[in-house]
């Protein structure tokens, strides 16, 4: 199992949020197509474990400089919240909640530079690839929490005549 690490800036936000309505809209598909349930999305433990440690691994264990990604095709592993070059220097999985779509992890992260270890909860869904998702990341998809403001008129200019 491999995974890919997703930057800031590196464009991954359209194609999470179009993986995020297709998932919304099979939820309803379920008469049709007994696979299209609500569950479908959502790994099992083994994997969903697998998939965090496989992630968590790559992530430690990059070579310096950290590269921008890593090709793992079977784990997409979206992380925006740690710094680009931030090495992960140990973790620990401390715990695992069953959450509605997902399942979730709390893992007790020691990075670079810090003093103190970070508790950081990754929500894992998909089936190839598996998607391990920090919640931040996973909560700003899911309801659509655009960072960036909405283009606008741009103010005009004013003239010193």
């Amino acid at each position: 199992m491999s995974a890919r690490f997703a930057i800031k800036g590196c464009g991954r936000l359209g194609t999470l949020a179009c993986w995020a309505a297709l998932a919304a809209s099979t939820a309803g598909c379920a008469a049709k197509n007994d696979r299209a349930t609500p569950g479908f999305f959502v790994p099992g433990w083994d994997k969903a474990t697998q998939a965090l440690v496989t992630s968590l691994t790559a992530w430690r264990d990059a070579p310096s400089p950290l590269p921008v990604s890593f090709h793992i095709p079977s784990v997409e592993f979206v992380d925006n919240h740690r710094g680009p070059q931030q090495r992960l220097l140990a973790f620990q999985i401390v715990g695992q909640s069953d959450i509605e779509n997902a399942r979730q992890f709390t893992v007790r992260l020691n990075l670079e530079g810090e003093d103190s270890p970070q508790l950081v909860k990754y929500n894992i869904l998909g089936r190839d690839p598996l998607w391990v998702f920090r919640l931040e990341d996973y909560e700003m998809i899911v309801h659509w929490d655009m960072k960036e403001p909405a283009p606008g008129p741009s103010p005009k200019p004013k003239s010193d005549d």
